[in-house]
């Protein structure tokens, strides 16, 4: 429920989530508190410069399916993450593990995917990207989960060995961009 109100409140306020509708607007959002529910926040300097230095870790928090309004940095930083902007360069991102595959190993290449399993999950690649670009709202919580199998190197994208499957993480991923409210977690941040 709140997810879905994230969203409507943002658009309604913003335009679009992370696009402030004056300049120099300082912004609002909703917030989630334990005893008060869900409450109008406004947007200090604070939470901004927060949601800039620990995006890493309020990603992680997204991708593990805490709700964007648990507080203003978490909220600023999933509407970053859906932004038209943001969308089209993790797209670019997803198209270009798909041409690495395709190429042969080079020596000057910086990053090495598993070119057997992208290939096997190149479909997949392909409508994540698709998604990505496309009209229409995405979920932070599956943005952010996709930027935690992109960056995971230890992962079934860049390992052979890896006991995860692909082609089913991404399977995940693809359905989780269209949920507005993700799974509650559990005890440790653990989706139930």
């Amino acid at each position: 429920m709140t997810g879905k109100l994230f969203y409507m409140v943002t658009v309604a306020r913003f335009g679009f989530p992370g696009e402030p509708a004056e300049p120099g607007s300082p912004g609002r959002v909703l917030v989630a508190l334990s005893g008060e529910g869900i409450v109008e926040r406004g947007i200090r300097v604070r939470d901004r410069l927060e949601a800039r230095l620990r995006a890493a870790q309020l990603d992680r928090r997204l991708a593990r399916g805490e709700s964007a309004e648990s507080s203003v940095a978490l909220a600023l930083r999933a509407a970053r993450l859906v932004r038209p902007a943001a969308r089209r360069d993790l797209a670019r991102t997803v198209w270009r593990v798909m041409a690495l595959a395709q190429r042969p190993p080079s020596v000057r290449t910086a990053v090495r995917v598993c070119r057997p399993h992208v290939r096997a999950a190149n479909q997949e690649l392909l409508d994540i990207g698709e998604r990505l670009v496309a009209s229409g709202p995405v979920s932070a919580y599956g943005v952010a989960r996709l930027r935690a199998l992109l960056a995971d190197g230890a992962g079934p994208l860049y390992q052979a060995g890896s006991p995860d499957h692909l082609g089913a993480l991404l399977h995940q991923v693809r359905a989780a961009l269209d949920v507005l409210t993700p799974p509650p977690t559990g005890p440790g941040g653990a989706t139930s």
